[in-house]
């Protein structure tokens, strides 16, 4: 029996389903009757056919109601004719009353008014209600001002997403944020993304993330496409305020619906996207622009490091020192040639003297006279000596005090430097190319690469030792 009685409420199949609901509607007094009905167009899109899909939606107090009306292909061009319409685009977002005949499809088990009229009655109620938002928003100064760009954060390393963790939306966000050279932690604070408890459930995941202490460094609000009318839960002043507010805590980003869906949200938050996917890309850019200059400064420092080790092993090299030493005897052997030769000058020219007063000079008194030169000549020379001494000497604790100065320079230019390690034939280790400059941040097991100057080399930790 395909059919039961009322009480008989049993059915083996879908199929026994389907057809019973078709039957009641078969034989109830709207069947083939044509009807008016009034409400917001929300959305209208052709099929692959060519026939043209409205969704009519209409909200009443914490109700969403929504029913779609089917035009075939044939009657489009008189109904946007009639109009004065364009193109479809032009019915959403205003108020329109609709002819047509109610029909049950059974393959989809849903009610559709298959179309004969439609006759504007100006803007849509959600529209109107969307614009008196804004003008409180706008009287207020909460509406978003600056289009930002996420370069102006720091790193992205910690995200909060508010999202259904059912979504295809949150799907699509994680599959994305996994291309990320660096993956930061992401933290689902769910909440329902349709209906009436959309705004009540988004609060409470804000407040929830302000509870956690967690330093996130960007909050995202995400809901994948859908009906039109889902989306108008988000049209909601009390979730303006809040979105607007939070911002000046953690950036707020949205990515909600289609491309071309727009809710009160995109006008507040911090930075909007088109959807989910949008969101996901941009943090992704942001983080890899990070992560390409991090490296860049690592090859940047690696090679002023390099440089600075260079010109120091240049200026304390052994060489230069032997070769200051060398031109500095070479000076003092000089200057003692001269004061040599000027020493035997005047020697001559005494002795020229003596020998012209010779005849003239008592003996006793020409020996007192050689006797003092000689013994002036002697100290003469003898200070010459003891300066030539002073002078080695003088330069010595000059070019040992300079040595030990530059040596001083030097290690304290490269003494908190991990690159430090290359100046004494050692190694540098990283980690999952992160420095490692303790002993607590490697574990038995792990593998590391050894930085060497002249190349690299990977490695096992098999055993630690920590004091």
């Amino acid at each position: 029996m395909l059919f039961h009685q009322q009480n008989e409420f049993k059915f083996e199949s879908i199929q026994e389903l389907i057809e019973y609901l078709n039957s009641i509607f078969v034989n109830s007094p709207m069947y083939s009757k044509e009807i008016e009905v009034i409400g917001d167009v929300t959305h209208a899109k052709y099929s692959k056919r060519g026939d043209l899909y409205v969704e009519l939606s209409q909200k009443v107090r914490n109700s969403n109601y929504s029913i779609t009306i089917f035009f075939n292909q044939s009657s489009i061009p008189y109904l946007l004719d009639h109009c004065h319409l364009k193109s479809e685009k032009e019915l959403i977002n205003k108020r329109w009353k609709f002819g047509g005949v109610v029909n049950f499809w059974k393959r989809e088990a849903k009610y559709v008014v298959h179309g004969t009229y439609v006759i504007a009655l100006g803007d849509s109620e959600i529209e109107k209600k969307r614009r008196e938002i804004l003008k409180i928003l706008e009287k207020n100064g909460l509406l978003r001002k600056v289009e930002h760009e996420l370069v102006e954060l720091n790193p992205i390393k910690k995200i909060a997403v508010v999202s259904s963790p059912t979504a295809a939306g949150f799907g699509d966000f994680l599959k994305n944020i996994n291309h990320a050279r660096f993956v930061p932690i992401v933290h689902l604070y769910p909440a329902p993304m349709q209906g009436v408890n959309t705004v009540p459930g988004i609060k409470y995941a804000l407040g929830a993330i302000l509870k956690s202490k967690i330093d996130y460094d960007i909050v995202v609000i995400i809901r994948g496409g859908g009906s039109k009318s889902d989306l108008m839960y988000f049209d909601d002043l009390e979730l303006a305020y809040i979105i607007a507010k939070f911002n000046e805590k953690i950036p707020v980003v949205v990515g909600i619906g289609h491309e071309q869906d727009k809710t009160i949200p995109d006008y507040v938050s911090w930075k909007n996207y088109s959807t989910p996917t949008e969101v996901s890309r941009d943090i992704v850019n942001q983080i890899n622009f990070y992560v390409d200059r991090i490296e860049s400064l690592e090859k940047d420092l690696t090679l002023y490091f390099n440089n600075i080790y260079s010109r120091a092993e240049n200026l304390i090299s052994f060489n230069t020192i032997n070769n200051i030493k060398y031109f500095i005897n070479k000076e003092i052997l000089n200057a003692s040639k001269k004061l040599e030769d000027n020493y035997l000058q005047i020697k001559n020219q005494v002795n020229l003297i003596l020998e012209y007063n010779e005849k003239n000079v008592d003996l006793n008194k020409l020996e007192n006279i050689s006797n003092l030169l000689n013994f002036l000549l002697n100290n003469v020379s003898k200070n010459v000596v003891t300066y030539q001494n002073s002078i080695l000497t003088e330069m010595k604790n000059m070019i040992d005090y300079s040595e030990s100065s530059l040596i001083n320079v030097f290690q304290r230019l490269t003494e908190s430097s991990p690159f430090a390690a290359f100046l004494y034939n050692g190694v540098l280790i990283k980690k999952n190319e992160e420095i490692v400059d303790s002993i607590s941040k490697i574990d038995e097991g792990e593998k590391v690469r050894l930085i060497f100057k002249d190349g690299s080399a990977d490695s096992n930790i098999e055993k630690i030792y920590k004091w």
